[in-house]
């Protein structure tokens, strides 16, 4: 959970909800999070945890997508929380095929394509001590999702797109187009629907 994902809560809850859930896997993030929310008048609608069996009207998730270890997965539990005609919004970026889309590795332009995996993570053993072998174990992790990858996901999930926006990097708006914006699209944001026409089954 970063800056925003922790202003998030507050953020949801100024503008009216009634109730908000704060979720991450670690605790650590929570501590921010609720001093946001304090400071905002709002510490009474919003609770944060690190899981939950509630069902909700809407799931916001932010930077998150391309660090999540299994997105099908994670795709599956969102539209089970949500109630009938639920939505999911999302915002994240950069994808795999950004010229940064490697994060720490992408220490040139798309060197996390241009090198290898093993490589990259020998370098980075000469300052990080983890024992991470490949991308999916260091902090954050790395999932390598392309924006056709998540289209793909969100359909096998029971999830319908109902708006998605490759929003393109600036110094490469006049070369943005839907050929090219696998390499030049900087945030991926998306609106999904839970799809009650498919079952349960067809989103495992």
């Amino acid at each position: 959970m970063d800056a925003a994902a922790a202003s998030t809560p507050s953020s949801l809850a100024n503008e009216g909800a009634r109730s908000v859930i704060g979720l991450d896997i670690r605790d650590a993030p929570f501590n921010d999070a609720r001093m946001r929310a304090e400071s905002a008048g709002v510490a009474d609608r919003v609770t944060f945890v690190t899981s939950t069996a509630a069902q909700v009207d809407a799931v916001v998730s932010l930077d998150s997508f391309e660090h999540f270890e299994d997105p099908r997965d994670i795709f599956s539990l969102m539209r089970k929380s949500l109630r009938p005609g639920g939505e999911i919004l999302t915002s994240f970026g950069p994808t795999w095929y950004h010229p940064l889309g490697g994060h720490l590795f992408s220490v040139f332009p798309w060197a996390h394509l241009i090198s290898t995996e093993k490589v990259l993570i020998r370098w980075r053993t000469d300052f990080k001590t983890d024992g991470a072998r490949k991308f999916s174990e260091v902090q954050g992790g790395l999932n390598q999702i392309t924006i056709l990858r998540f289209e793909q996901i969100v359909r096998a999930s029971g999830l319908e797109i109902v708006a998605i926006e490759t929003v393109p990097i600036r110094k490469l708006q006049k070369l943005h187009n839907r050929l090219t914006r696998e390499f030049t699209t900087a945030v991926v944001r998306a609106v999904l629907r839970r799809n009650d026409s498919k079952s349960d089954s067809s989103a495992r």
